[in-house]
């Protein structure tokens, strides 16, 4: 059963890209407006960067380094090339454009990031998402697709990801503190559990991780938590389900990694 369904708002039967392979696109850019269910798709790859905007919902991308966390405020750029799998908890409402590398040659380098979406950003990605696949280069569609490369390459990166140690003591802590968020045992409890010593933790996640294990560990939390507010969650209740021991301590983390409070992070589009 597929994991996706036409946008309720549109007509099925008129949609000539319902099945459609959107890798061979005539466009440089085309796109799609859908409604993902609760699923988790494989790793797979396109031939074309994507960029996935989820309008309503929170959208969960997982490759070999790292988990991005998309929330309805911010789109997310996959490179060409990059396996990568997507999980939806929740039905999510998304738009999805497939660009061709030709047309924005982004660093290879990059594979993903996540992006804001200022309010012209989301509807030229609305505009593109519902445009012709066929549109010549000179059409009003071109333009807009030329706007959308533009606002790509200038709007301000967001630190919704979370990557991942590869080794499988690490891995071990990672998956203690995702199956128990509101853990707050110390490194070395959490070490003795994964077979390794507290300093042997440290070091991997700092060369693996790129960042302290302290700080990973508060990312991870933020963002288990970024994807709570977003269905409506209290600030309160998400606190203590991520493990912070007050709501003026979680929101003084948040506010130290994404520059804001919870809640104008959630009206910054």
């Amino acid at each position: 059963m597929s994991r996706r369904s036409a946008d309720p708002a549109a007509n099925p039967a008129a949609d000539p890209h319902a099945d459609a392979d959107p890798d061979v696109a005539p466009a440089p850019v085309v796109g799609r407006t859908e409604i993902w269910q609760p699923t988790e798709q494989p790793p797979h790859v396109h031939r074309r960067h994507q960029l996935l905007c989820a309008t309503r919902g929170v959208l969960h991308v997982m490759t070999a380094v790292g988990e991005w966390v998309l929330p309805s405020t911010r789109a997310i750029w996959i490179s060409a090339g990059t396996e990568h799998a997507t999980r939806v908890r929740r039905p999510c409402h998304t738009q999805v454009l497939y660009i061709d590398p030709a047309a924005c040659d982004m660093p290879r380098e990059t594979y993903c990031l996540v992006l804001g979406v200022s309010a012209l950003m989301r509807e030229v990605v609305h505009a593109c998402a519902e445009a012709r696949w066929d549109y010549p280069a000179n059409s009003p569609e071109a333009r807009l697709a030329a706007v959308l490369i533009d606002q790509v390459r200038a709007v301000p990166q967001s630190p919704v990801d979370l990557p991942f140690p590869n080794d499988a003591r690490a891995l071990r802590v990672a998956e203690i503190l995702r199956r128990e968020p509101a853990n707050r045992e110390p490194l070395a409890a959490l070490a003795a559990r994964a077979g390794a010593s507290a300093r042997t933790l440290e070091r991997l996640f700092r060369a693996q991780a790129g960042m302290s294990f302290g700080a990973w560990r508060q990312r991870q939390r933020l963002l288990l938590a970024l994807e709570q507010l977003a269905y409506g969650e209290s600030v309160t209740n998400v606190a203590l389900e991520v493990g912070y021991e007050s709501a003026s301590s979680f929101v003084a983390a948040f506010k130290a990694m994404f520059g804001t409070t919870p809640a104008r992070y959630f009206r910054s589009a």
